[in-house]
This record gives C-alpha cells, structure tokens and sequence, in this order.
C-alpha cells in the first residue's frame, strides 16, 4: 500500500510537473479554449486547424481547453481541463496533452491567470498573443463556462482582475489580446488597456467557426519577426478573407491601439458634453441619428444594443447643424482613427440575421434605448468618462422654443466696394449668453461672446482682416443649455489679394517686358501684368470675386520663343504673410534652344540604354560562360 501511495504521488507530479522552460522565440500564443458549452465541436476544428501548422523553432502554440459532455463525443470524449504544447499533426486525445487539471472553472479569473502566467513562465518569447475563444456578450463578458456546477461568465472587471494578476506575476504586458468571440466592444478594450499593447477583435458577432486558425499560423510561421500590430492586421486580413463572398453573415474584425483609447475617451468626452449643452435642442436629432446607426447582433439575431462609434457621431453631424457639435465630433472621429490600425469587414447584401456590416469601422459601443445599468457603471470606462451618463438623457426632452432674433451682415463702410466688416445682432427673449462662432471658407475663424439681455438689441461691429465666404453661427445658451441656434451662411468680406514672383531666362537672367497671365480655370477669368526691369511681375485679384478658395489657377509666361505654364489650386491657406501667391518662374526656350535641350536629354538616354545593354551582354556572358 504504502509503495503504491509513492508511486501514485510520483505520478501526479509527474504529470503535473511543467515543462522544462524552453530557449525565448519569437512568439507564444496562448489560447484559452472555454469549449464547455455548444461550442465544443468548433473548439475541436479550432484545435485540428492550431495542429496543421502546430509550434515551430519560433513560434509557440499552447492551449488550455476545457470540454463538456453532450456535444462532440470524438478524441476520446474527455470532458475535464486540460493543457496542450501544439505540435504539428497532434490531436487533441487524453494522452497527448501536458496537463489534466480536471474540472475547471474557465469562467474564474484566477483560472485565466494561472494558464497566462504558466505559458509565459514556460514558453518564454519576446512576443505574447492571448486568445480569449467562446461565446462573448459585449460589456458584459466574455467566456462562458455551462458546467453545471460553474454556470459562470467572465465580467469585464473579473477580466481585469485576471490581468492585473498576470502583469503582477509575469512582470509583462500582453502584447497582442485577441477575442474570437462575438462583440470585442470599446468597454471591454478599455477596461485591459493598462495590460494590453494590442487588441483584435470583432464589434459584432462572429460565424461560429470563428477565426482560421491554420491561415493565421502559417503567415506567422513564414513571417516570425512580425510586431504585434502587424500581426493583429494579418488576422483582420484572413478572417475577413475567409468568409467574404461564402458566408451567410456579414463580417467584421479590427485591430486596436491599446494606448490609443484614453485619448480617444477624452474627445468622446468633449463631443458628449458638447451635446449636453446643446440638448435637448437637439434632442430629436440625436435620436434620428442613433436610429441611423449601425448595430450589431443580441446572441446572433437582429438587432442588439451595441452600435457603431464611428457611425453614430457622423450621424450626429449630419443631423445637427451645430458647428460646435462638428468640430468636436471631427476630433472624436481621428481619434478613432488613430485607435482603430486596422479595420476590415464585408458587409452580406443579405444576411440571414439582418445584421450588416457596411459602416463597421472598429469600434462598437452599449448604446440602450435608455441607461442606468449598475453594471455598466462599475466599468473604468464609465468612472473615467461620461458615455453613461449620456445614456441616461440623451433621449428626453423636446427643442425649446425661445426666439434670439440675431442677424449678421456683411458692411462695407467706407463705401470702396468691398465688404471689410460683419455686422452682428441680436434681439433674444431670454437672459444669458450670445455664444458667436464663425467660419471663413468652411473653416473655424475665431469665436465670440457676449451677454444676453432679455429684450434687449445688440449690435456689434467685428472688422475682418482676411476676405472670404463665411458663416456666423449664434447659439443663445440659458441657464447653460442651448435655447435658440441661428445660423447665417455666405456672407461675402473682400480681400485684394496678389500674384507675383519673378521671371528668369534659360540662363537665369531677369527677363523685362514679359506678359504674365493667371486665368482661373473654373471660370476662364484673367488677369494680366508685364514684368519689371528687374523681372518681377505682381497682378492683384479682388477674393473672393475672382477665385474661391481651392480654384484651378494657371500662370501663363510667354516671350517670342519662350514660354511656360504652371498649374495649381489657389488655397488662401497656401499664401505668404503678404496674402500673395508666390511662384518665382524660369522660362524654357522653344526653337533652337528647344531642339538643343531635346539633344541633350535624347544623347542622356542613349548613354542610359546603351551603358544597360552592356551590363545586360556581359551578364549574358557570365550565364553562357560560367567561371
């Protein structure tokens, strides 16, 4: 009895003894399979697609998959936990795994955190990709362990408890985090930024086949030194590729800058108090534009609660005429184009669940008819930002009905014909602020602001320094929030603005007496000037008359038998401080002196065609003649 104790403890510690640690590769993906559910059948393709291309001398496949009974009876029908190093060819049958740990509870963060920091302890690399695979449920989780005695979820603050385990333990972040499960949402991301350098994942739901694993691996494993983002884009890349044109669903997955997101929050942030202030003026809009959205699946059928970022706030902008609303949406917009690396997705025209794809663009929130989930307010995204609290009011109320009687003109008042000042005023039915904001071609100028007196008519005269078509935009805010939003558009300032520069011969020499024509190309209008002794020519244009901002201009410069022309678009942006287009400008000659330049350049090419079929012969040689 006593012997065989021995030798049943010897045993156990054999099995359960760890690996020697290995040599650091390149990469260790470790993928963590919660196949206790209905998706043990796929968990079984999955591992068979890891074990087609399996570890290499670079690469590290470990997997730890917990099955359950009832669904796939194949490869013996175990239904514990067990550990896997992946090779090439192996299956997933008792005897080839590592380590039996029985029944576990996938669901228990401490479970996640032993595997991650076992397989970074005993597979070291430079390179760490986790995989989280099972069912996912958005802000709410991800990993859903059906055993009887578990019948647990992973929440996303149970996910950050595992990671702060991990980083703890191991002293590493994790560079590459990926969710093959449905809804990889904002809020999850957000919650292991601190941990994570990278994240992929999809917004919406995945086909239950998830990602191919063999594609995935055999790009690694021909490319080992790729960085994480690389890697990440490579996934997006061959999980859409393998459902486009086939699948019944449509698809989507992205890449996510870990580092990315707190900025990104900070100007969801300014773009949601700004939309504080100017609801429920806008209130009707908001709701239009959330109805426009995109969303995405509630466990696979149409139609859930998370919504497209993205989409979502260009909705917003199309929807309200707020300038205000515009610029601090148009920050939101790059942030998320700096968080999002990468993005791919293939829209069905007729998905079998009604859930499209064609404005997916990486990043999907909890967006509920209404808000208050205690839940959703225990996330980091909501102690740090204010998205949840928009939830709670951005659908009440109704436009307030409040008149400002504000009017802008333009004044020309020295009366020379040209517009130099905009007049401003106003008349409002409310106390409060006269918040102005104006813009010249399409583009924020400067902002203003004055008191508001119920009742009371204000005039204000603002000079203006540079011409253009602007627009004036008043916002009447009253005990804080926007009452009244008057907008007046193509008001005209005038500018004289030039063109000048310098003419200079072949050789370089001033040329005077010649004529210098700009024509805009849109509307055929010209103007000329003859140059000066010293070759200067200066034509003056009243803008924005004679050109708008952007227009197709071009320099004409002709002598007897010289001449040149110079295209480009007339942006006021692109101007020296004297508000002049500057193009100094060498003429090319034409007759003699074009024939001679053509010599020069066809004797150049001849050298270059000639020294090639040289190389071309003696490599030609070399081939017929080998040393």
């Amino acid at each position: 009895m006593r012997w065989a104790s021995i030798l049943a403890a010897f045993l156990i510690v054999v099995l359960l003894v760890p690996p020697v640690p290995a040599q650091e590769k390149d990469w260790t993906i470790l993928v963590y399979m919660d196949a206790d559910n209905n998706l043990e059948p796929v968990g079984i393709v999955d591992f068979l697609e890891l074990s087609s291309v399996g570890s290499d001398a670079n690469v590290n496949v470990v997997v730890q998959i917990d099955r359950t009974p009832g669904f796939d009876t194949s490869y013996g029908d175990w239904t514990d936990a067990r550990r896997f190093y992946v090779t090439a060819g192996m299956t997933p049958l008792p005897q080839n795994s590592l380590q039996n740990l029985g029944e576990a509870n996938m669901a228990d963060p401490a479970t996640l955190a032993a595997f991650v920091s076992w397989g970074v302890a005993n597979y070291p690399a430079r390179h760490v990709f986790l995989v989280l695979w099972d069912h996912g449920d958005g802000w709410q989780g991800v990993v859903v362990d059906d055993d009887p005695v578990a019948n647990d979820r992973l929440t996303a603050v149970e996910l950050r408890t595992a990671f702060d385990s991990i980083v703890a333990t191991t002293g590493t972040r994790i560079d590459l985090l990926g969710n093959d499960a449905c809804r990889m949402t904002t809020e999850i991301m957000y919650e292991l930024a601190p941990y994570v350098d990278y994240f992929v994942g999809s917004e919406k739901d995945e086909p239950l086949d998830g990602w191919p694993y063999d594609d995935l691996l055999a790009s690694l494993v021909a490319n080992p030194t790729m960085s994480p983002d690389a890697l990440a884009a490579t996934l997006v890349d061959r999980y859409v590729e393998s459902y486009e044109g086939t699948s019944q669903y449509s698809v989507a997955l992205s890449a996510v800058n870990a580092a990315a997101l707190r900025p990104l929050l900070a100007e969801l942030d300014a773009f949601v108090g700004e939309l504080a202030i100017e609801e429920p003026y806008f209130t009707a809009e908001v709701l239009a534009a959330r109805a426009a959205t995109e969303r995405y699946e509630n466990a696979g059928t149409c139609c859930g609660d998370e919504y497209d970022l993205y989409h979502f706030i260009e909705n917003v902008l199309a929807n309200a005429p707020s300038r205000r609303v515009e610029r601090l949406g148009i920050g939101a917009l790059r942030a998320i184009d700096v968080a999002v690396v990468h993005e791919r997705h293939w829209d069905n025209p007729s998905p079998i669940n009604g859930v499209p794809a064609k404005n997916a663009h990486g990043l999907s929130l909890w967006f509920p008819t209404i808000g208050g989930d205690p839940g959703y307010g225990a996330l980091s995204m909501s102690q740090d930002g204010t998205w949840d609290e928009f939830l709670t009011w951005y659908a009440i109320g109704s436009r307030p009905q409040v008149a400002a009687n504000a009017s802008a003109t333009a004044e020309d008042a020295d009366g020379d014909g040209s517009n130099e000042a905009l007049v401003l005023e106003w008349n409002p039915a409310a106390d409060g602020v006269m918040a102005v904001d104006l813009y010249r071609d399409g583009t924020f100028d400067f902002a203003l602001e004055f008191p508001a007196v119920r009742d009371r008519r204000d005039v204000v005269r603002v000079p203006m320094t540079f011409g253009g078509i602007y627009e004036v935009s008043f916002y009447l805010l009253s005990g804080g929030d926007l009452v009244n939003l008057t907008v007046v558009r193509d008001l005209v300032i005038h500018e004289w603005v030039g063109f000048r520069g310098f003419v200079r011969g072949p050789s370089g020499d001033p040329m005077s007496g010649v004529v210098v024509q700009v024509t805009n190309l849109r509307t055929n209008a010209n103007a000329q000037a003859t140059t000066t002794a010293n070759g200067s020519y200066s034509i003056v244009v009243r803008y924005p008359d004679w050109f708008r901002d952007g227009d197709p201009v071009a320099l004409e410069v002709r002598s007897t038998d010289q001449g040149t022309r110079l295209a480009f678009p007339a942006s006021v942006s692109q101007m020296a401080p004297d508000r002049s287009f500057v193009n100094d400008i060498t003429l090319s000659g034409s007759g003699a002196g074009v024939w001679i330049a053509a010599m020069i350049v066809f004797a150049a090419l001849f050298g270059v065609t000639l020294a090639g079929m040289l190389v071309y012969r003696r490599r030609f040689e070399r081939f017929k003649n080998p040393p």
